[in-house]
């Protein structure tokens, strides 16, 4: 933590104006002064500092109040960018973006399955350059990447402790894109990349502490509780998908049996589904991906419908577990399977609904997540920004260094 002296009391106001413009933009400078505390003339001193920096600038004129008409403030989006990357079985999405986590760009690199670290980083630093030349990005204006990716993540190391579905364990994916591109680089779960952009441009804005379950591929959580995340001592909170279900049930990938995982993602269809086809000759299921069982359902395919109904109800158990556990104000499902809602979410919602608090009249609501597929991206690119933001108390800024 930095000294109090002078210096560290000017560069709090510095950023705390910064701050209520960005957050609550278009503010005259009296609006400012009131939303941060601030005397006026602080606020003119400083605003006219961070409009030399480009950090800020004029556009309109507040309502009149009876005096002279206030000039509007507002925060330059544009004033710096970064890269988000999500990382998957075999591709890597790469986007740049603003300081508003709008997507400038957007690219997709395929890769191997089981394709190693260098490989893939190396495939990165490549579309991330290829991305910076097209845009014409000065480097002084690239201020940080973000990587997210399933499987268990140490932020501080930098590293992907495990991951299954990438066939990695212990990869330092950090230091060779820090050695090229000399910017900060950030390192989190997936699944936190998205709660981070549900609560600021989703339904989590609404709560202070709110739940997302994933379900897809895999099954993962998130937990947001005030203005923070919930990563857990060693970065894996929210391994819910490995919680047990069924203690002599399915034998999961991680070594245990039984997890939720097997029963409430793509994999139960892929485990279940040609078991079950014995029982409905008649269906024309016979590739039990995600996508087909959902082409089927909406065919109206009793196979697969009965599938979803099974996942959905397996899904719910996870949903009363959250609540149990952590009665938090709301829980929002996100993930690739979610598309599916109709088919799967009655069940579910019924079997959540069991819980010791909606027995006794409070019940959690669950939402499904309308952002897209592009949450994950704008949800990373925010690991970036809201460090740049930071109240300046452990370092110096580095947007005014």
């Amino acid at each position: 933590m930095r000294i109090g002296n002078k210096e560290l009391i000017k560069d709090i106001n510095r950023n705390l104006v910064l701050e209520t413009v960005r957050l609550y933009e278009p503010l005259s400078r009296t609006d400012v002064s009131k939303r941060a505390d601030l005397g006026l003339s602080t606020v003119t001193s400083i605003v006219d500092r961070l409009m030399e920096a480009d950090l800020i600038y004029e556009k309109g004129e507040a309502v009149s109040t009876g005096g002279r008409k206030g000039v509007l403030l507002r925060f330059n989006q544009n004033y710096g960018f970064t890269a988000a990357i999500k990382l998957e079985e075999s591709r890597l999405i790469l986007s740049i973006t603003n300081l508003a986590s709008e997507i400038l760009l957007k690219t997709e690199q395929s890769f191997e399955p089981g394709a190693s670290v260098k490989e893939v980083m190396t495939l990165l630093i490549r579309s991330l350059a290829s991305a910076l030349e097209q845009l014409r990005l000065s480097q002084d204006r690239f201020l940080g990447i973000s990587i997210v990716s399933s499987g268990l993540i140490s932020d501080k190391e930098g590293k992907i402790i495990r991951s299954t579905l990438l066939g990695w364990e212990n990869a330092d994916v950090c230091t060779p894109i820090q050695d090229h591109f000399h910017t900060p680089i950030f390192l989190s779960n997936n699944v936190n990349a998205y709660t981070l952009a549900e609560k600021e441009f989703g339904f989590g804005s609404r709560f202070t502490s709110f739940i997302c379950l994933s379900i897809g591929a895999g099954i993962g959580a998130s937990f947001s509780f005030g203005q923070n995340l919930y990563t857990g001592h060693h970065g894996g909170a929210g391994e819910v998908g490995h919680t047990i279900l069924y203690p002599n049930g399915y034998q999961c990938h991680c070594g245990q049996r039984g997890c939720l995982e097997m029963y409430a993602s793509e994999r139960f269809f892929q485990i279940a589904g040609p078991e079950t086809k014995r029982e409905y000759p008649e269906s024309p299921l016979h590739s039990f991906t995600f996508d087909e069982v959902y082409h089927q359902a909406g065919l109206g395919d009793r196979l697969a419908l009965d599938l979803f109904k099974e996942l959905g109800e397996n899904a719910g158990f996870g949903l009363l577990n959250l609540i149990n556990l952590l009665n938090p104000e709301a829980i929002i499902l996100i993930g690739e399977g979610v598309k599916a809602e109709r088919f799967f979410l009655p069940y579910a919602l019924e079997k959540a609904n069991e819980n010791f608090f909606g027995k006794a009249g409070l019940s959690t609501p669950v939402f499904v997540s309308r952002l897209g597929d592009d949450a994950w991206l704008k949800g990373a690119s925010l690991f970036a920004i809201n460090h740049l933001f930071a109240p300046p108390i452990y370092k110096k800024s580095e947007l005014f260094s």
